[in-house]
């Protein structure tokens, strides 16, 4: 154990996994449960619950389930102890870790060596922006683009003074080891293995902080006509850019509040709008926006406004991110400035109020690609073949059939083509994304592993859900001796965790879930306690039925392999071949039947 278990146990009992979620998905009450769109899978009804009675979730869609901190671990991306001590901190709970690993002790160092030296260097490039000299061009620069001191001091803003030692020396300072220093990706190692050098030099810097507020990396962008124009950390172990977007956490509550979120390239684009109050939008950080992002989003916002510059560039990075969104299935708009702006330009020379007007005339994303579509073919027959030919591909990425029967008539009405034969080229152009998705998935989704445990022993699994539910019923399932006749290996491990767990109401699930060691036995314990027995009158007989049940067929199949057996021994003309495939026969009945 890397963290003792009475404070593992500690942490359960202080956090609320509705308070933990609800930071990251939204959720609506049905019943006693809590339900929301998973984070982990794509999907357009809610099918991700949790249960705050029993402290925890469930995805009756991709399988994921566990407590607080397995939802921490995994939507997070991080490790057991990290999770813990990411909830410790949450709620002020000290923790004290045992003997690690050489390996283990060394990763979770290196995680919390670099959040502390970003910290560090972001205080140092503040400190460089205020100096006097070294701060002189980068404080003018931003004067000149009209970024407010309240902006600057928010999203702590600094400079990198154009040197090749100013973040070598706060490392040393600091007395930063080699390993830290090259992971942080702060610095450069020389090509003669001699020394380092800095990766950011005369820069205007952006710390990018995560949504837990700490700094995760940076980015700086030139001040003149240099190139390349911006650069951001590598990928580090505190550093992902397919996860991290700029900006978030300081956005996330106004998102959540209206419902909706701007999502733009550029940091003086966020800047600007955040600046001019439009506090509900997010910088991708000039990369492509990954499955991960989107997800992320959903959490904090139900339609998604993507704004982008009229200029070519600005075209073509709109129709990239598209099918994306439309495979995540996401209220998805899209807004092209005119004039060849960009967001910064637009609400600097416009206002707040005129950007807000100008988003409210949004396309959908069918209605862009359809102009984009006409603006390039024309609407000359052979044009209109070209759009059909290239919207039936965009129009199969949409999972919602009537959504997708919605922009086929839209599309036929346009084109003035009978909409028979548009449906026809859609679905054809279906049926192979179909197909191509079955073929090669463009995510492997988790709870996979545990499907073939969760479809092939509805009894047994059943047993253990109830003894979940009434914890009464442990001590029934102890006397009948029931669990030497699983057939499932790990629901048989699972059912002497239950009952090793104890027979408190309230606690049961949170008991086990603590002592289980692997993400699919999590899952498995999570969609046991969320079985619905609302119809269940007299729990106590359908419990006894079952245990009945799987105890007579196990005995007979065992009398059944022994008969057999023993035929064997006597020399009789029995293949132990098809006495194997026999009892595999006798396996397959008790699940099926």
């Amino acid at each position: 154990m890397l963290i003792p278990e009475e404070k593992i146990a500690e942490i359960l009992a202080a956090s609320d996994i509705f308070d933990v979620v609800s930071e990251a998905v939204i959720l609506k009450k049905s019943g006693r449960n809590f339900f929301g769109l998973c984070p982990f899978h794509s999907e357009k009804s809610p099918s991700f619950s949790i249960n705050p009675d029993k402290q925890i979730f469930h995805c009756f869609g991709c399988g994921a389930g566990g407590n607080v901190l397995s939802f921490v671990m995994k939507y997070h991306g991080i490790s057991f102890p990290e999770a813990a001590r990411m909830l410790a901190r949450k709620y002020n709970i000290v923790i004290e870790t045992r003997k690690m690993s050489p390996q283990q002790r060394k990763a979770v160092h290196t995680r919390e060596s670099l959040f502390r030296l970003n910290k560090k260097v972001m205080q140092a490039y503040t400190g460089f922006l205020k100096d006097p000299s070294k701060g002189n061009c980068a404080r003018r620069y931003l004067e000149g683009r009209g970024t407010s001191k309240q902006i600057i001091e928010q999203f702590q803003l600094g400079c990198s003074p154009d040197a090749w030692d100013a973040i070598v020396n706060v490392l040393k300072k600091e007395k930063i080891t080699k390993g830290v220093a090259v992971s942080s990706g702060l610095v450069l190692e020389k090509k003669q293995k001699n020394g380092f050098y800095d990766r950011f030099r005369n820069r205007l810097m952006f710390p990018i902080f995560d949504i837990n507020m700490q700094v995760a990396g940076f980015g700086g962008r030139v001040m003149d006509d240099s190139m390349p124009k911006y650069m951001n950390s590598p990928e580090t172990p505190v550093y992902s850019k397919g996860r991290i977007l700029y900006g978030l956490h300081a956005a996330k509550q106004a998102c959540r509040r209206l419902g909706q979120v701007f999502i733009v390239e550029g940091y003086f684009d966020f800047l600007s709008l955040y600046q001019y109050g439009i506090e509900n939008s997010v910088a991708s950080l000039g990369t492509a926006l990954t499955r991960e992002h989107i997800r992320i989003l959903k959490g904090y916002a139900t339609t998604m406004i993507l704004v982008f510059d009229s200029d070519e560039a600005g075209i073509k990075a709109a129709k990239r991110s598209i099918d994306v969104f439309v495979q995540e299935g996401i209220d998805t708009r899209i807004l092209v400035l005119p004039g060849n702006n960009d967001p910064d330009s637009y609400v600097m020379a416009h206002g707040r109020d005129a950007f807000l007007e100008l988003a409210g005339t949004a396309k959908t994303v069918m209605q862009f690609l359809l102009q984009l579509s006409l603006d390039t073919h024309g609407t000359s027959v052979e044009g209109r073949i070209k759009i059909l030919d290239e919207m039936k591909q965009h129009l199969a990425m949409i999972q919602d059939y009537a959504v997708r029967s919605i922009y086929v008539r839209e599309l036929a009405e346009t084109l003035n083509i009978d909409e028979k034969a548009v449906l026809e080229k859609v679905k054809d152009a279906y049926e192979k994304e179909v197909s191509r998705q079955i073929r090669d998935p463009l995510i492997a989704e988790d709870g996979d592993a545990s499907k073939s445990v969760l479809e092939s022993d509805p009894r047994e699994k059943q047993i253990l859900s109830m003894m979940l539910h009434w914890p009464e019923l442990i001590a029934v399932a102890v006397e009948k001796k029931v669990l030497p006749s699983f057939y499932s290996k790990p629901l048989k491990r699972l059912g002497c965790l239950i009952i090793d767990s104890g027979t408190d109401t309230q606690n049961i699930v949170g008991a086990v879930m603590a002592r289980v060691e692997t993400d699919e036995d999590r899952q498995l314990i999570a969609s046991m306690a969320m079985e619905d027995y609302t119809g269940v009158q007299e729990p106590a007989e359908t419990f006894a039925v079952l245990v009945n049940r799987v105890i007579k067929i196990k005995n007979k199949t065992d009398r059944i392999i022994v008969s057999e057996l023993t035929k064997v021994k006597e020399g009789c003309d029995v293949d132990v071949i098809n006495l194997l495939k026999l009892k595999q026969q006798q396996i397959q009945q008790l699940h099926n039947s």
